[in-house]
């Protein structure tokens, strides 16, 4: 069964980024928003085909569609490994950047993620294959596209995954509120940055295999962060850091 991806942006970004779309079904009576996607498509060579609005309901169990649904071919994409996230940055002369999702469960959370991962210049994330959201359709819509962009790992066991980035010389900074401010630690290096759970943060047992604990320095008073807001404004501090250097 094909893949979908569903939204006039997310489907955009899949033509654009050269996603595998066999053909992209676009709901009658859909109006102005489906020219951009029409021209797209046949300057790629895509066919679009014109079906009820009630189909596309089906489809997606929901009529969050926006009118557009892009089919992706459903062959399985070969699956990348740390090494190879570190290999591509270093291949475009870039110092590593990656996101390492520990037990995110809410998919806009995720799709929040991926949008600020692709914004500010993550080469990828590492996701656990069990108890967190995966990359779904849900997904690629909450990010706007934006995950399309975003190479993925899927792991096992996390702890893992750090390790080997380790052997490849990428430090670790978990977000953790009782950290060193973000500002304060050195994050302009080879960098895994940590991300928790929704509920309970980054594990303690993840947490204390990283290099670094970094927080969010706060003017108001509140317990934490939004995971996808924290995930932002630490990657935001991360390429601020390398355009700047640490201070």
């Amino acid at each position: 069964m094909s893949r979908s991806v569903p939204g006039v942006q997310p489907v955009l970004e899949a033509i654009k980024g050269g996603q595998p779309v066999q053909r992209i079904l676009l709901a009658r009576g859909s109006g102005g928003a489906t020219h951009r996607i029409r021209e797209a498509a046949k300057s790629a060579g895509i066919p679009c085909q014109t079906v009820q609005r009630g189909d596309l309901d089906r489809r997606l169990g929901h009529g969050r569609h926006q009118g557009v649904v892009a089919l992706l071919d459903p062959s399985p994409a070969l699956e990348l490994t740390v090494e190879t996230l570190v290999d591509q940055a270093e291949a475009e002369g870039e110092v590593p950047l990656i996101l390492l999702l520990d037990e995110i469960q809410d998919v806009h959370n995720l799709g929040a993620i991926l949008r600020s991962a692709h914004a500010l210049g993550a080469h990828g994330a590492v996701l656990p294959k069990n108890r967190a959201a995966q990359v779904t359709d849900a997904v690629v819509k909450a990010s706007a596209g934006a995950a399309l962009h975003v190479p993925v790992v899927r792991v096992t066991n996390i702890k893992h995954a750090m390790e080997d980035l380790k052997t490849r010389g990428v430090w670790l900074a978990a977000a953790d509120a009782e950290g060193e401010p973000a500002d304060q630690a050195p994050l302009d290096g080879p960098l895994g940055l940590v991300v928790g759970s929704e509920a309970k943060g980054v594990r303690p047992t993840v947490a204390q295999r990283c290099d670094h604990r970094v927080a969010i320095p706060q003017v108001g008073e509140f317990d934490s962060l939004n995971a996808s807001v924290a995930a932002g404004i630490l990657l935001y501090e991360v390429q601020r850091q390398r355009r700047n250097g640490h201070s």
